[in-house]
């Protein structure tokens, strides 16, 4: 009996491993082949079998990769080195085939150029907030001595989540910034009380300091100084130590006009902002750079027609909130005015923040509902020579091969109706090529900049700082 039961048992795994074997099929995956680099071809085999490699457009045979010959069962990857093509233009998305045992078997095969280095001839410069200074500290993580770079994530989190020194007065109060340690002496700056913090250079003996801030000077301010880097004194009396949460941090940088979330330790997400615009009559649109707190919980309000949602207040008149709508004749919202310029600097001194989720399912809304009081909330300026850095070649990008206009930085993007989802994938280094050269970046899920728009930001960049006020704008007489 035993041995029969052995017998059924063995052929019954015969039969499952045939069975398995049976339904096993050969495959061949999307491969992308970058000029200047190559790009590997990966394929699978089931058992040995003759096969042939080639790609096509279409009908049009454009290369053969491997002619007819037996390989044997498993994974296989085949290089293709930089010059395989030669000096071919080739660019955009073609057929790869896989042909094993006379059967078809295909994959996308996209070639696409490097995304450009930024000028060899320019060094691209990470200053700290305190650029401006003449004063050198070097003190450890604080806001006005951490380089301005966001993929270092740790140094980032350690201001974040640094104690500060805040002005002991009310979060719409604010206290002159003095010339000289006295009372009397010229005011060159003004400090919003409880949100924003100081930069504290020396305690002096004669119970002032000495502090380095970006003046929070506001149109209705008693000394004019529209977002001026100064140093100057202040009594040690008015300030006190304040310890920021510790769960999450936020980064605004004008350079890209992004907001970077930060929780415990990590870059959690990105939003596209839009910070002020100033212009020659008012200058007091810039926004102000500096180290602040969320300090209250402003809620809705109204900007002559502009309606502004969900602001928090971290900067006297300067609030973070959703990007602005107007009400229809039928009270429905419309963003349409605001929502666009999004990514570029557009307001009157407050952040805008996006209402559409992008690809983490994050926004304002979320903000609202997350970020509390006592929030460290920073600001860097785009100083002349910072630029932005180019995404790798392999970035995924998505777009809906179905007729879409838009391209995309996730294969979900919450701006695309459902029956187009998941969008079908291609590479940041094929986005200026073939189909995709017309596609525009979507407005929802904010993908990277083109190449060719990072390169003139950047080269704007080397000789200035549109964002900033201009020398003989930023001190009012």
């Amino acid at each position: 009996m035993l041995r029969r039961i052995c017998a059924f048992m063995l052929l019954a795994a015969m039969l499952l491993t045939c069975a398995a074997q049976a339904r096993a099929l050969p495959s061949v995956s999307d491969c992308v082949f970058v000029t200047g680099e190559g790009g590997e071809i990966r394929y699978s085999l089931p058992q040995m079998m003759e096969i042939s490699l080639k790609i096509t457009d279409g009908d049009f045979e454009i290369a053969e990769i491997m002619g007819s010959r037996k390989m044997i069962a498993g994974n296989h990857a085949l290089t293709l080195d930089a010059g395989f093509f030669g000096d071919a233009p080739l660019s955009g998305e073609y057929t790869l085939v896989l042909t094993a045992d006379g059967e078809a078997y295909t994959a996308r095969f996209m070639m696409g150029k490097k995304p450009a280095p930024a000028p060899a001839a320019f060094e691209a410069l990470i200053p700290t907030p305190a650029y401006e200074s003449a004063h050198r500290p070097e003190h450890k993580n604080c806001y006005w001595c951490t380089p301005m770079d966001i993929t270092d994530e740790e140094a980032v989190w350690n201001m974040l989540v640094a104690p500060v020194k805040v002005i002991d007065e009310g979060q719409k109060e604010q206290v002159i910034l003095r010339e000289a340690p006295d009372a009397k002496s010229a005011g060159i700056g003004v400090i919003t009380g409880a949100s924003q913090a100081v930069h504290v250079l020396e305690y002096l003996d004669n119970g002032w300091a000495q502090v380095e801030v970006y003046s929070s000077s506001f149109h209705d301010s008693r000394v004019k100084a529209w977002n001026k880097f100064v140093t100057g004194y202040i009594k040690q009396s008015q300030m006190k130590t304040y310890t920021p949460r510790t769960d999450y941090g936020m980064v605004i940088d004008k350079l890209t006009q992004k907001l970077y979330i930060f929780k415990e330790g990590k870059l959690f997400t990105t939003l596209a902002v839009s910070t002020g615009l100033y212009n020659e009559r008012q200058p007091y649109n810039e926004t102000r750079s500096g180290e602040f707190l969320i300090i209250s919980r402003t809620g809705d309000f109204k900007s002559d027609n502009l309606i502004c949602a969900k602001a928090l207040r971290f900067n006297g008149g300067d609030l973070l909130h959703e990007v602005p709508h107007v009400l229809n004749a039928d009270k429905t919202k419309n963003y349409k005015n605001c929502e666009p310029k999004l990514g570029t600097r557009a307001s009157h001194g407050c952040i805008r923040v996006q209402r559409l989720k992008n690809a983490e399912g994050i926004n304002m809304a979320w903000i609202w509902n997350n970020i509390k009081v006592g929030t460290k909330l920073v600001i860097w300026e785009d100083y002349q020579g910072r630029q932005i850095a180019y995404p790798a070649g392999d970035t995924p990008l998505y777009y809906n091969a179905k007729g879409g206009s838009n391209y995309h930085s996730t294969a979900n993007c919450n701006g695309v109706k459902d029956q187009y989802l998941p969008l079908a994938a291609f590479t940041y280094a094929e986005l200026d090529s073939g189909k995709y050269a017309d596609l525009t970046k979507c407005s929802y899920c904010h993908p990277p900049l083109r190449v060719s728009e990072i390169e003139e930001i950047n080269r704007i960049h080397q000789q200035q700082s549109p964002g900033m006020v201009p020398q003989h704008l930023r001190q009012e007489d």
